[in-house]
């Protein structure tokens, strides 16, 4: 746990940001190269127009193939915020490639698993509880859950940074180090996000709909900036962990394997 300013934070994630470009050039290109490939392949198997006929064992590898693509992309990202997140804290370059025989790529994706599991279960609450409310009755409910989900994935945030120095995933340990830290830590975040936010926001109001018609369609120009913006973000969020993971781990600096 270090003495550091919430500016100080915000400023040292850009640097870093940058520093790991600079540093890591091949390993960030790579990334960002297997994201636009896999985005690419995935909407190329897209669903078959309206009117033709409708073949199962085709629409189930389909569906198969862009579950695979989906979750090599998930490993590859994986991979690269383990790999900021380490050259940030402890500054090690892209070698070892995997490290910690690949202890903390497994944690990182076992505790991802889990937010994406609760995010589909709280989709699918959502939209079971669609079907039987008003509109006004839905948001009383749906709101308060989506903004308990976010104070709990904020307050276990920690984790990320941690499992990337080879800790465990030790959820209490992380949820005691940012106890009374949860609006700075969301803060750090928006802040040090909000150049991008304010350029993908404005991009979208001005072409939204025929950027995501692109996508949809698999253009490669629409998938190279929607890879390129990703490829960004997955960088600056890694940063971002990193030095509030400096500021505020204290318990979970004991279990990291440095």
């Amino acid at each position: 746990m270090e003495q550091l300013t919430f500016g100080t934070c915000v400023k040292r994630s850009w640097i870093s940001t940058w520093q790991a470009f600079v540093e890591m050039p091949g390993l960030v290109l790579g990334v960002f190269v297997v994201i636009t490939c896999t985005s690419l392949l995935s909407a190329s198997f897209h669903p078959a127009p309206s009117g033709a006929d409708f073949d199962p064992a085709t629409a189930a590898g389909h569906a198969f193939a862009r579950l695979a693509l989906s979750i090599l992309q998930i490993v590859v990202c994986g991979c690269l915020t383990i790999k900021v997140t380490r050259f940030v804290l402890l500054g090690e370059g892209t070698q070892p490639l995997v490290p910690l025989g690949g202890k903390p790529l497994g944690r990182h994706l076992l505790f991802t698993l889990g937010v994406g599991v609760g995010t589909v279960v709280i989709t699918i609450a959502a939209a079971m509880l669609a079907h039987g409310a008003q509109s006004e009755k839905l948001a009383l409910i749906v709101v308060p859950v989506l903004l308990v989900y976010l104070f709990i994935l904020v307050r276990l945030s920690l984790i990320y940074p941690a499992v990337a120095l080879g800790s465990r995933l030790t959820l209490h340990t992380a949820w005691q180090d940012s106890r009374g830290h949860f609006w700075t830590i969301a803060g750090m975040g928006f802040i040090a996000y909000l150049p991008l936010l304010v350029i993908w926001i404005a991009a979208l109001l001005v072409g939204g709909r025929t950027l995501l018609a692109a996508l949809l369609q698999g253009s490669v120009v629409a998938n190279v900036v929607q890879a390129f913006v990703s490829t960004i973000f997955l960088v600056l969020s890694a940063a971002v962990m990193a030095w509030v993971y400096r500021r505020y781990a204290n318990g979970l600096l004991e279990n990291a394997a440095l």
